[in-house]
């Protein structure tokens, strides 16, 4: 909820965990101390401020919150949100409300746009000032100010007004001053009695197996599904098909994949392998999700899919060549260390600082592997995580993910015999990190937009220039591949290749 607001002359002063004065004409804004409420309810802006409040009244003269007249605004630059976007077929502003968040982001409202309003918004181009873009849109600079103070409002946060032209990479123009992002609800089966994290419910309760990735926990192999300049112009199955197999991966051995998620990777390996005569001789696949375990059947004719528990394998030993686990051991048990505390002994790991949990579920699956390796064999695991970071749980998904210990997961490794190389998983795949990809605000505005209009979008590393909308959209914008986007960000993520010598 927004708290009310007190007008104070052309300013509004908000309370947003701690009062904050709004300029209601540039849309800049500025947190104040608690304690200097009084003075500025006090103060007549014709007078000089308190002696104390001196540095304060600077910080506030320089964001213009000082200024009374309308003539002073209209020499300042028009610079838009980066969480906006144009539906010129509205034409409308589309919005995050800064006041209505849940732990999935913001929701997102249309503001109607005259044609002034359409002609100016496309005049504000981060140079031009308001007098200028006015003239551009053929308006007149009062006519452009009337217009400009319905996107500057606290309530819709799409414009502000700036000294001078503004970088498109401004880190202002993609913040938004509202509610907290509050903290994603857990069900009580998402937790075990020793406070370890137990996902197997939740899993076998999965129903939307087609678009589960798209909607509930994206991830890199997902967001690179599709041929992408990051990955050398490969989907991500293809291009982790080469790097292993030119690592001396058993690629045309027995295959396993644990957690194959919706079948996508392992169709595409199968469709890249098949051009190259790499093909598996056996292909067997694990879930804990019947519905996944069912369209992945569906993607990946001639293989076989096994009900079962990454922590458990039900196979005999030494009965593959070739495990393939992408982006599954954040899901498997992650618990206190009482709950650990015979395996941090036996394996000689560092203790952790309290709370901290450890990645148990991570270690049983390693355990397994050295089991169902055959000599020579290898496994490919990869999670987001580090080499010496304390595992932390995710707090905005509807499920909890544990990030992965790499150290403890590379010793636990190593102690029951397997060779280990860690990397990050960028370095393993080759991935080009300078490639683009559309910015995570650009992403959560189209998704939203798209839930509005009853139209799905995938949870891919589109562009700009390549998403799939039915609709047209202006004010996109691209960002490096490591920094957000659609999918996880694929420098948080490491890879471990384990041979069985």
């Amino acid at each position: 909820m927004k708290p009310p607001a007190c007008c104070h002359h052309r300013v509004a002063c908000l309370d947003v965990d701690g009062p904050v004065l709004w300029h209601l004409g540039t849309g800049r804004h500025l947190r104040l101390p608690a304690d200097a409420i009084a003075d500025l309810d006090g103060w007549d802006p014709g007078r000089p401020p308190p002696a104390r409040w001196l540095p304060l009244a600077r910080r506030m003269a320089a964001l213009h919150l000082l200024e009374p007249g309308r003539d002073d605004l209209a020499r300042l630059v028009p610079a838009r949100s980066r969480l906006v976007l144009l539906l010129p077929d509205g034409p409308a502003l589309w919005h995050p409300d800064p006041w209505t968040r849940d732990a999935g982001g913001h929701a997102y409202r249309s503001l109607p746009l005259s044609p002034d309003g359409l002609a100016l918004w496309r005049a504000c181009n981060g140079s031009r000032t308001v007098a200028q873009a006015a003239r551009t849109a053929g308006l007149d600079p009062d006519r452009g100010l009337d217009l400009l103070r319905a996107w500057t409002h606290p309530d819709v946060q799409a414009l502000q007004l700036r000294d001078g032209p503004v970088r498109p990479t401004e880190p202002g123009l993609a913040r938004l001053l509202g509610a907290a992002r509050p903290v994603a609800p857990r069900s009580a089966d998402q937790h075990g009695p020793d406070g370890g994290t137990t996902l197997g419910a939740f899993h076998a309760d999965i129903r939307d197996a087609a678009t589960h990735f798209d909607d509930v926990e994206p991830t890199v192999a997902h967001a690179f599904g599709r041929p992408h300049p990051a990955l050398q112009g490969q989907p991500y199955g293809a291009r982790l098909h080469d790097v292993l197999r030119a690592r001396g991966a058993p690629v045309t051995g027995r295959l396993l994949e644990i957690g194959p998620g919706d079948g996508e990777l392992g169709a595409t390996w199968r469709e890249h392998a098949r051009a190259l005569g790499t093909l598996p001789a056996h292909h067997l696949r694990l879930d804990a999700s019947p519905a996944l375990l069912a369209l992945q059947a569906e993607r990946q004719p001639g293989t076989v899919g096994i009900l079962g528990d990454a922590t458990a394998l039900p196979l005999p030993d030494a009965s593959v060549d070739l495990v393939v686990c992408n982006e599954v051991v954040a899901d498997l048990p992650a618990v206190p260390r009482a709950a650990a505390a015979d395996r941090i002994a036996r394996f000689g790991l560092a203790p952790l600082p309290d709370p901290a949990r450890y990645n148990l579920g991570a270690w049983q699956l390693v355990e397994q592997l050295a089991r169902v390796l055959a000599p020579g064999g290898m496994a490919f695991l990869s999670e987001f995580g580090d080499v010496d970071e304390a595992p932390t749980e995710t707090r905005f998904l509807g499920h909890p993910e544990v990030s992965i210990h790499f150290g403890h997961l590379a010793a636990v490794a190593a102690a029951v015999g397997l060779q280990v190389e860690r990397l990050p998983l960028p370095a393993l795949l080759g991935m080009d990190l300078t490639a683009r990809w559309l910015s995570r605000p650009s992403y959560e505005a189209l998704r939203a937009l798209c839930r509005a209009r009853g139209h799905h979008l995938q949870a891919r590393a589109w562009t700009a220039d390549d998403v799939d909308l039915p609709w047209p959209v202006e004010g996109l914008w691209d960002v490096p591949v490591h920094q957000d986007g659609a999918g996880p960000v694929p420098t948080r993520f490491q890879a471990l290749l384990l041979r069985r010598p």
